[in-house]
């Protein structure tokens, strides 16, 4: 949670006391299943390594990126040996060069697990074993790390994330490998080579709704609006019938790790960089709906946002003057008195489309707040709105945030249709726009759903992250969402993960195990991606 202004430099983050319990949020049960045939390498075909010249180095567990695999223990492996009985995955990938040295670190060898070993040429050959199944994993060095593979925990130890280990003197697995010319030099020393001592993490949120029934729930439960970012870990226990509009809801409650010094609240308030779309703009002449699509907030509420570690908050939506739009410049103004800061509206185009600036990890990240949704609300030269998406708009934002000294830029986009998860054509051409302009990740709202995940240039595109805190409690797939888990060095991500999440009583959102009441949301995101270039 950053709460200096972009000119001002950050202070330091301090780290909460709920590693533990974070590692058993995202540790998901790690269940047998059958191996696929699976390609295996040559071992000795394509290597790029130098047996002669050896070096230390962390061994990382990772998998494909669309695993549900979290975390691997040293008694978990060693179940690999047994014939039969439960196995924790379902096989160990290898890079060949490298695997003599990671088998003796682990206590392991290939003789007792060669039905479950596989061994492959290089990182490449591992990255495509680990995507073809995604009950397997694997070990690479520190330095091979990179957002197409899932980075799992060890023994409780995490690399990444914002729970991450505060220094390499405190990860517990290391091994002499032979040195690997194909990772690039700067991912091995410099600001870009990760060190989870320098390294920096960002939470990202979808959409926040201050009015309507989360408004009526704060005002009902013991701890007020507080309760909002009360939420831990839940359990999905299966769905009610049926809704207003004749579908069944969500059913789910709260099983631990909640309260005021719950996870949802921590993750963000420990996250160097919080950062979600504030759906109700907050005027000074604002007033409770209890139904309809016209949304104001008090402008109080906004403090729970700000106690929950967020520290920037997008205004590019769909509903941002819904109180007047001569009155958006009070919700920017709201916004600020709370402490937080802002994108993406203002009292005239030039001020919403003012890229927002803010020092983080020792670079300059920049994020462009912009809205496609609701032209009416759009800003003019001399009139108060949003920030239009419009192609030369959005390269122009993006190429003011990189000549403003951003070395990272994200683009928040309001976009698409709602309720659906696959993204529209406009979305992707867009998306093409952002990446191509300097754009480094993408994360959008307004579906409503946890929707498609593309990967374009090599850079994340998550087209919407859903609903975080709202009251749609009238369907399973608005009441779910995800919550975008980053780590950087400097300006190279490092990890990008997904976390489900489920709205409980109308407002309050609380993870779920993406091994087991998660699936579903991720299969959702990922039903729709289909066909888009993924990790």
């Amino acid at each position: 949670m950053i709460t200096t202004d972009r000119d001002e430099a950050p202070s330091p983050r301090r780290r909460g006391l709920f590693t533990l319990a974070l590692a058993l949020l995202l540790a998901a049960a790690c269940t047998t299943s059958a191996a696929p045939s699976g390609a295996s390498a040559d071992p000795s075909a394509g290597a790029q390594t130098s047996p002669a010249s050896e070096t230390s180095s962390p061994l990382i567990p990772v998998a494909g990126y669309r695993s549900t695999l979290t975390a691997l223990t040293s008694a978990g492996l060693a179940r690999l040996a047994e014939v039969g009985g439960r196995q924790p995955i379902t096989k160990l990938v290898l890079i060949a060069p490298e695997s003599t040295a990671i088998l003796e670190a682990l206590g392991l060898s290939a003789t007792s697990i060669a039905a479950r070993l596989t061994l492959v040429a290089d990182r490449s050959a591992l990255k495509v074993a680990l995507a073809a199944d995604e009950k397997a994993a694997g070990f690479v060095r520190l330095a091979a790390l990179e957002p197409a593979l899932r980075t799992l925990s060890w023994n409780g130890a995490a690399i990444v994330g914002v729970y991450h280990v505060a220094s390499l003197a405190e990860w517990p697995l290391r091994a002499e490998l032979p040195v690997d010319t194909s990772i690039p030099a700067e991912w091995l020393s410099g600001p870009l080579a990760y060190d989870p001592a320098t390294a920096w993490t960002l939470a990202a949120g979808g959409d926040i709704l201050l009015d309507r029934g989360v408004a009526y729930r704060a005002k009902r439960t013991a701890r007020g609006a507080d309760s909002i970012f009360d939420g831990g870990f839940a359990d999905i226990t299966g769905t009610t019938c049926c809704s207003q509009f004749g579908v069944p809801r969500v059913a789910a409650h709260l099983v631990r790790d909640g309260g005021i010094n719950g996870l949802m609240r921590s993750l963000f308030q420990d996250a160097d960089l919080s950062i979600a779309n504030l759906e109700s703009p907050t005027p000074k002449r604002w007033q409770q709906h209890n139904s309809g699509t016209t949304f104001t907030g008090n402008p109080a509420l906004l403090r729970v946002i700000k106690e929950a570690g967020f520290d920037f908050l997008s205004l590019a939506n769909n509903h941002v003057g819904d109180g007047g739009i001569a009155r958006i410049p009070e919700t920017v103004s709201a916004v600020r008195a709370a402490g937080m800061q802002s994108g993406g509206a203002g009292a005239n185009l030039a001020e919403a489309q003012r890229p927002w600036l803010t020092q983080v990890g020792g670079i300059t990240v920049g994020i462009v707040a912009v809205d496609q949704v609701n032209p009416g609300y759009h800003a003019r030269v001399a009139r108060a709105g949003s920030a239009p998406i419009g192609t030369p708009e959005l390269r122009a934002s993006i190429r003011a945030a990189r000549a403003a000294g951003a070395d990272f830029v994200i683009v928040f986009p309001h976009w698409g249709d709602e309720f659906q998860s696959q993204p529209t054509p406009s979305q992707r051409r867009l998306a093409k726009v952002a990446i191509t302009a300097g754009a480094d990740m993408v994360l959008g709202s307004h579906s409503h759903w946890a929707s498609a995940m593309e990967i374009i240039n090599g850079k994340p595109v998550f087209y919407s992250m859903g609903n975080f805190v709202f009251d749609q409690n009238w369907s399973v797939e608005t009441s779910e969402g995800i919550v975008i888990e980053s780590t950087f060095a400097g300006s190279r991500l490092i990890s990008t993960r997904m976390l489900p999440t489920v709205i409980i009583n109308q407002s309050q959102p609380n993870f779920v195990d993406v091994a087991t009441d998660g699936l579903p949301i991720m299969s959702r995101v990922w039903t729709g991606s289909k066909g888009l270039a993924r990790w």
